[in-house]
């Protein structure tokens, strides 16, 4: 049974949203072999080496001044962006109005969650160690590959909208309930063709595989968990108007 909803091009899976999954995907794997090429660096996590402000870890540092320069972009007015920091009171540094979209503005908060897993991916997957003269490297590493697997979690919102769309009378029957949601929202099938891209972009790049699975298989869970949220939250919507 198909969905009542208007279709909008930036909910095609096929020629829209797959390809911009399949570049973070490269964007990501790339990302995760650079920081490989430099020892673990662990004190970059912990507060004590940014001078101007010793409370901030390093990496807590960087992604702050990057999500800033992103923030005077524009960059989180999209409502398939999400930063790490609190950005909320930079000014735009041009005139920019996001275009209409179709999906819906829902903070997540997987930020955390995501810090956390690579963190504890940095400590298993690169050599142990520090070496002061990389901390900036490994932080600007750190930092490309967390940005582009927030985004890439995040498009979990833009999937959730156009499955909506697809099946909007069965995502209402589900009354939210998350196992009823997960048999619409699950395909095995394309989940193995993501583990099986990041194989193949791992072997390109020179990256161990398992290295790549690993961090791909997290992202398919929290993506999950993203879009099992979204549509609570558009399924309350249709309930209000309804």
């Amino acid at each position: 049974m198909t969905g009542t909803m208007s279709t909008h091009p930036d909910l095609d899976l096929q020629n829209t949203i797959r390809p911009g999954l399949d570049i973070l995907a490269n964007e990501i794997v790339i990302g995760l072999k650079k920081r490989t090429r430099f020892q673990s660096n662990l004190s970059v996590y912990r507060p004590g080496l940014v001078i101007s402000n010793p409370s901030y870890s390093l990496l807590d540092y960087g992604l702050n001044k990057i999500e800033q320069c992103h923030a005077e972009l524009g960059r989180y007015h999209f409502a398939t962006q999400e930063p790490f920091s609190d950005v909320r009171n930079i000014e735009n540094a041009i005139k920019r109005t996001a275009p209409q979209s179709p999906v819906q503005k829902m903070q997540t908060g997987v930020g955390p969650r995501l810090i956390e897993f690579y963190i504890d991916w940095v400590k298993r997957s690169c050599p142990s160690g520090e070496d002061s003269n990389t901390y900036g490297e490994t932080v600007t590493a750190d930092v490309a590959v967390l940005l582009a697997i927030m985004e890439r979690v995040n498009l979990g919102k833009t999937v959730a909208e156009s499955k909506l769309t697809e099946l909007t009378e069965q995502f209402i029957e589900t009354k939210g309930d998350r196992d009823a949601m997960l048999g619409l929202i699950v395909r095995k099938d394309r989940e193995a063709k993501v583990i099986e891209l990041a194989e193949a972009l791992a072997n390109h790049y020179d990256l161990q595989p398992e290295l790549a699975v690993e961090v791909f298989q997290f992202m398919i869970g929290v993506t999950v968990d993203i879009e099992v949220d979204y549509l609570r939250l558009r399924l309350a919507q249709i309930n209000d108007k309804a």
